[in-house]
């Protein structure tokens, strides 16, 4: 990727999901102001302020947003403003042939993996997880470790990251997907879901209950190609406590399922719906080291 901050580039704020917060409208101008002091042209779509909530033509509005962003040669990137739900809702509406002619990478994590692992299985385009402008600034400013990493991203530099417990070691390449679990096994035998053969999943999520996590993991474990991953991340996975003991913890559920599955894995790396995490460009390779719980990017 070539390096937006120095060509001020032209980027898109596009929403494709639907907003938890129940508002009318939300506040994005925080996130907006700060890609503009990178030096980005940032243009906002009608969307992004206007979609927070679904209604019948919703669905229809995102896609003419996302539709117009990638058809714009000028803009070089898309970025969504925050998570939420129902971004799965535009899978079946979304138009790869255009997608495929005019590649950039969408920006965003938790519900926006949906709309980014359907775009990589149908096209092959990579995207970036780790950074949504509403998200970064909920308590006032952005954390230095996301805002430093979104810097390299958008300079073409390649990133390190690394943290975590180490579940099984081994050095492995791959391809890096994920990231949100449950957006993971909601695309479960559509032709959105990735290939997994010689990836390295990142895996995290927020406010699921262990035993959805466990039902979650059992699922990809059955997964066709599951045996041809590389290795296996799990991050953070917050508000995911259980009122009712059936499975255990959430640290229950990664352990078993780490006792079944033999191959390079660490769980608790920095990543997540936590305030701190590198940003990390996703559908291209790394070196994974799971003894030192370090990702280095090699492509």
């Amino acid at each position: 990727m070539t390096d937006l901050l120095s060509a001020h580039a032209a980027v898109a704020i596009v929403s494709p999901s639907v907003s938890l917060s129940g508002a009318g409208r939300i506040e994005i101008e925080p996130g907006v102001n700060y890609l503009r002091s990178l030096g980005l042209e940032v243009r906002v779509f009608p969307q992004a302020l206007n979609g927070t909530r679904w209604h019948p033509g919703s669905d229809a509005a995102k896609v003419a947003d996302l539709h117009a962003a990638y058809a714009d040669p000028d803009i070089k990137m898309i970025f969504a403003p925050h998570g939420g739900a129902s971004a799965q809702r535009l899978l079946g509406l979304l138009d790869y042939e255009l997608i495929r002619a005019n590649p950039k990478p969408i920006v965003g994590f938790s519900d926006i993996t949906a709309i980014q692992l359907a775009v990589y299985a149908q096209t092959g385009q990579p995207f970036i997880s780790g950074f949504l402008p509403k998200y970064e600034f909920s308590n006032g400013t952005i954390d230095p470790l996301v805002d430093s990493t979104l810097r390299q991203v958008l300079r073409g530099e390649k990133i390190n990251a690394a943290g975590g417990t180490t579940l099984h070691e081994g050095t492995v390449e791959g391809v890096l997907l994920g990231e949100c679990l449950s957006m993971l096994s909601d695309i479960s035998g559509t032709p959105y879901y990735p290939d997994l053969k010689d990836k390295i999943l990142l895996l995290e999520d927020e406010c699921e209950k262990p035993y959805k996590i466990d039902l979650m993991l059992t699922q990809l474990r059955q997964q066709p190609d599951f045996g041809r991953l590389k290795g296996i991340i799990f991050g953070a996975f917050t508000e995911c406590e259980a009122t009712v003991n059936t499975h255990g913890s959430v640290d229950d559920v990664i352990a078993a399922f780490a006792d079944s599955v033999n191959i390079p894995m660490v769980k608790d790396f920095p990543f997540g719906h936590i305030k701190s995490r590198p940003v990390l460009p996703m559908g291209v390779p790394y070196r994974f080291n799971a003894a030192e719980g370090r990702l280095e990017q090699i492509g």
